[in-house]
Parts: C-alpha cells; sequence; structure tokens
C-alpha cells in the first residue's frame, strides 16, 4: 500500500499519478508495464517512484485496491434477496457494472484487464490467489442457491462455482470475437470498454448465456 508519502501528496498529484499508471497496466500486461516509461511522460525521477510505493508490486495492488472500491460503489448495494431469482441478480450485477464503466472508463479498463495481467509469470502466485478468492465468492452465491432449493443439489457447489466463473470469462471472450470488443483500441482513445452499443450488446450476451446456464444450474 502506498507510503505517507504518497498520501500526503496534493490531490491533483495522485490523480496524476494513479491514471498514468492505470493507463500503462491496462494496456501492458503486469510484466511488460514500465515505470521508466511512465515516470519519463510524466516528467518526474524514477527514484520518486520508490518515495511513494515500496516496489512495483506494491505499486500495482493500490491500483487494484482504488479500481476495486470504486466498482464496490455500484454493486454492493445489490442484495440477492432483494431480486426474484439468481439470474435477474446475476443480470444486475453486469448492468450496474455497465454503469461503473461508462462514468469511469479508466478504471474499468484496468480491472478489465486484470485476468490479463495476474496471468505474467512473475506474479503467478498473486493470480491464483485472486483466482481463488473469485472462486470463493462465487461458491458462497451457489451454496445460497441450493440451500434455498433453487439449484441442483447433486453437485458440489465449488463445481458450479468454477463453471460459473469459467462462464464469466468466456463472455468477456466472445464480446471480443462476436461484437468487436477492443478495449486497446478504446483506452487509446479514452473511451469506455463498453463504447458505444457495446454495453448493450454486453446484455444481450448476458442474457443468452444466463439462458444456458439456467438449464444447467436449475433443479
Amino acid at each position: 500500500m502506498p507510503k505517507p508519502t504518497f498520501n500526503n501528496l496534493k490531490a491533483d498529484k495522485k490523480e496524476k499519478l494513479t491514471k498514468a499508471f492505470l493507463r500503462e497496466f491496462s494496456i501492458k500486461t503486469y510484466d511488460e508495464a514500465s515505470l521508466s516509461s511512465v515516470v519519463k511522460l510524466l516528467g518526474i525521477a524514477k527514484g520518486s517512484i520508490y518515495q511513494y510505493f515500496e516496489d512495483k508490486l506494491d505499486l500495482f495492488m493500490y491500483l487494484v485496491a482504488e479500481c476495486s472500491a470504486v466498482k464496490q460503489k455500484y454493486i454492493l448495494h445489490l442484495k440477492r434477496e432483494d431480486f426474484p431469482d439468481f439470474w435477474t441478480y446475476y443480470r444486475a450485477l453486469y448492468q450496474e457494472g455497465v454503469k461503473f464503466d461508462l462514468e469511469n472508463p479508466l478504471q474499468s479498463h484496468f480491472l478489465h484487464s486484470l485476468a490479463k495481467n495476474i496471468q505474467s509469470p512473475s506474479i503467478a502466485e498473486l493470480g491464483q490467489k485472486f483466482q481463488k478468492q473469485t472462486i470463493d465468492a462465487f461458491t458462497q452465491m451457489i451454496q445460497y442457491e441450493i440451500d434455498h432449493g433453487y439449484f441442483r443439489a447433486d453437485l458440489p457447489a465449488a463445481t458450479l462455482a468454477f463453471f460459473l466463473y469459467k462462464s464469466s470469462l468466456a463472455l468477456n471472450e466472445h464480446m471480443q470475437v462476436f461484437h468487436h470488443l477492443k478495449p486497446e483500441e478504446s483506452i487509446q482513445k479514452q473511451e469506455p470498454v463498453f463504447a458505444g452499443q457495446k454495453d448493450q450488446l454486453l446484455l444481450q450476451t448476458v442474457d443468452e448465456y444466463i439462458s444456458l446456464l439456467r438449464n444447467a444450474f436449475e433443479k
């Protein structure tokens, strides 16, 4: 996490630094991202970064925490018990994700590229940790549905959770293959990940995946 020297910076300087590194890690993988190129662009000494963060990983984890906190403001108010079924709730999470993307494009790009970033060899252990946390969260969601008699109980919740996790990743890949989603281009244009009509296509694709998943998960 940031050192006190970073927290003591003026808000505009903190924002400038944060945005510059968000863009770098969104365009490149963790191992490819260069602190030197960013500080050169900003016109500051590379050594100053180490006055703010312990190392590259410390900076990266700060960006993860910052972007996650912003997105949570959009989705944490959604409660499963407020929806008639899991799939309505699942779709609402994507709807809020679209709002997050449209209003916070840079943070959205960073989180969208996170799955690719954590595959970098130098942070493989961190990638496994993130993956486990995500699957554990899905497992809790699935177990709730099983316990309340909504989902099939003949398979472990973890198996269904892993399938849902992989389906969510496939959904993003689907958008790139069939709907020409190109995050690397939209970030250069400083546009949201789902710029133009891509947000509507995303929700349409979510509905298609739900129709498949419903048959696999429900009793």
